[in-house]
């Protein structure tokens, strides 16, 4: 076992030294000291500047930038030297769609911080989370809805996970900045890496599942926060099943529950279910992170699909006044690719999507309005790329 283990140490190490030894060095970078202090060099809209974000495990330290052509060419490169800055995980919210929120990942560390972008301005901010106790990080800040919620690392009121040695259980915490107020998560009911849905005064949040005795899946499905009175209460249908977040209206709230089936919560929380996913098969996975789904309007959103029969299908979301999952029918979208959704450039009519597969990695730059390709950009590295921006 130790000698298995061995192998696949050595293994790694290998990679990350190929990754790193294979990354292009340039020495005529322009040097650029904090990230909120990047102003790029305009190219009228002609070109893109592509985001690698430092990451130590490819021994990478500071963040790379490169402006390319549509065609590729590499313009001019940028260096970013920024202790705080590194790698980072975009959400957008179709009630704020000139504002990223930025989360970062990638090394062992907790900050009481997240970023913001400013689309139009194209100006990063580091935003303080300084009403703890504690040293609490930024776990993730993925949220719709009116307020910025996010989810903290460990809990607000000790600042640790009080894990009990036992069962193996924890605490963390989920907050609202807009409003200052926290809630502890309770034991045996950990949020999952989901977004976080601001629905009637509400926080909707989804519950890890765990094995309990018998071997009988337990504690999944939806839990329900008011943070006035510092309550929460466990939806499940009755079903121990997985349930996903997915999107929150003024009126319903949409949940992802077994097979594709999507729970629709009144402001009463009372349900219905639809199948939005008609003809796809029970095996296939309908939501796997942040990135499988893009909303791009307070309505509709872009949703990846990956069906082990059809690979990715990437189709159009209609949440109101009907639910249904339309497939999007466009050549430049092949079936062998990985497709991971970035943000949305209302400005520039553009949604911005990496794509990848065994032959080639591109940046697909889409139109917003008839989701046809403007221009499918060659790019390297496709895994360490975070952020894209047009210059």
């Amino acid at each position: 076992m130790k000698k298995r283990y061995s192998i696949v140490a050595i293994g790694l190490i290998i990679v990350i030294a190929v990754t790193y030894y294979l990354l292009p060095k340039n020495t005529d970078r322009t040097l650029v000291n904090g990230i909120e202090n990047f102003e790029p060099i305009s190219s009228d809209n002609k070109n893109y500047l592509l985001f690698y974000p430092a990451d130590i495990r490819v021994s990478q330290e500071n963040t790379i930038i490169k402006e390319v052509t549509v065609d590729g060419k590499i313009i001019r490169e940028y260096e970013i030297e920024d202790k705080y800055f590194r790698r980072m995980n975009l959400h957008q919210k179709p009630n704020s769609m000139d504002k990223l929120y930025i989360s970062l990942f990638g090394e062992a560390t907790i900050d009481n911080y997240y970023y913001t972008y400013d689309i139009p301005t194209k100006q990063f901010n580091r935003v303080k989370v300084d009403y703890f106790d504690y040293e609490v990080g930024v776990d993730h800040i993925m949220h719709y809805g009116e307020n910025v919620l996010f989810q903290t690392l460990v809990s607000h009121k000790t600042g640790e996970q009080n894990i009990n040695s036992e069962t193996n259980e924890f605490n963390v915490s989920i907050s609202n900045f807009t409003s200052q107020k926290s809630f502890e998560t309770e034991y045996g009911n950990p949020p999952k890496w989901t977004p976080l849905l601001e629905f009637n005064y509400k926080i909707l949040y989804g519950t890890s599942g765990q094995y309990g005795d018998n071997d009988k899946y337990v504690n999944s499905g939806i839990g329900v926060i008011d943070l006035e009175d510092q309550s929460v209460e466990y939806m499940n249908n009755g079903e121990n099943v997985d349930m996903y977040p997915l999107y929150a209206t003024e009126e319903h709230a949409f949940i992802l529950g077994e097979a594709g089936k999507v729970i629709t919560y009144d402001k009463n929380f009372e349900f219905n279910i639809y199948e939005p996913f008609k003809g796809m098969s029970k095996e296939d996975i309908f939501f796997n992170d942040d990135s499988s789904q893009l909303l791009i309007d307070t309505k509709r959103a872009l949703y990846n699909v990956y069906s082990q029969e059809k690979g990715s299908v990437i189709g159009l979301m209609t949440y109101e006044p009907e639910l249904k999952f339309e497939p999007l029918n466009k050549d430049y979208l092949k079936q062998d690719s990985i497709y991971r959704f970035l943000y949305q450039d209302k400005e520039n009519g553009e949604i911005y999507i990496v794509s990848s597969n065994e032959q080639e990695e591109k940046l697909l730059i889409i139109d917003n309005t008839s989701f046809d390709v403007k221009a499918g950009i060659p790019i390297e590295y496709s895994h360490l790329l975070d952020f894209v921006v047009k210059n």
